[in-house]
């Protein structure tokens, strides 16, 4: 497949079959890219290559991480990079839990609310859900303090809590350790 057309969904089959003016309607390339056209005069004035299209066609792709136009991802996502969004995801899941107890609360039967949480089969569900945000954005916040406040005296002779390696492993740490402590902390009855 050509490599100007990859990421725009055209299949091989369809760029040979189908005619350029098909193919030039649905693709998000602008009609005169990098041409003369009657509206501008190119850029060639730029010092643009005659070749520039195979040029762009060879450049290397940029990472994605979702699926996009059926292509697979092909960047897979660094132990802190989950660790930093799940610690994202979890202080928002803790600001729309806060905000839904105030509304919660505003709606004049708290007490209520909380006999029919209690008497309910997804009691312990309700307590992981809510523990788990607890227990892992705060021990995250005690990582991040620990790495701010870390010594570097000398980084060359000495392994640091930042290198990839520690990073990796305390990532693993810190979701284990959470997923343990919430699993404790919602099968514990007072």
């Amino acid at each position: 497949m050509c490599g100007a057309l990859r990421g725009t969904g055209f299949t091989a089959s369809a760029t040979a079959s189908g005619s350029f003016m098909q193919m030039r309607e649905s693709s998000s390339v602008p009609e005169f890219w990098g041409r003369n056209s009657p509206y501008h005069p190119g850029t060639e004035f730029l010092g643009t290559p005659k070749n520039h299209l195979e040029l762009v066609a060879k450049r290397p792709l940029s990472p994605h991480v979702f699926e996009l136009n059926s292509v697979k991802p092909h960047y897979k996502m660094p132990a802190g990079a989950i660790s930093s969004i799940t610690n994202r995801a979890t202080g928002f899941a803790l600001s729309l839990g806060t905000g839904a107890m105030a509304l919660a609360a505003l709606s004049g039967d708290l007490p209520a609310l909380v006999a029919a949480v209690q008497g309910s089969a997804l009691l312990i569900p309700i307590k992981a859900a809510v523990s788990f945000p607890l227990v892992y954005h705060y021990a995250a916040g005690m990582r991040h303090f620990y790495w701010d406040k870390y010594a570097y005296p000398n980084m060359a002779q000495h392994t640091t809590p930042l290198e990839v390696k520690s990073v990796k492993a305390s990532s693993a740490a810190l979701l284990g350790g959470s997923a343990i402590a919430a699993a404790a902390l919602a099968l514990v009855t007072l």
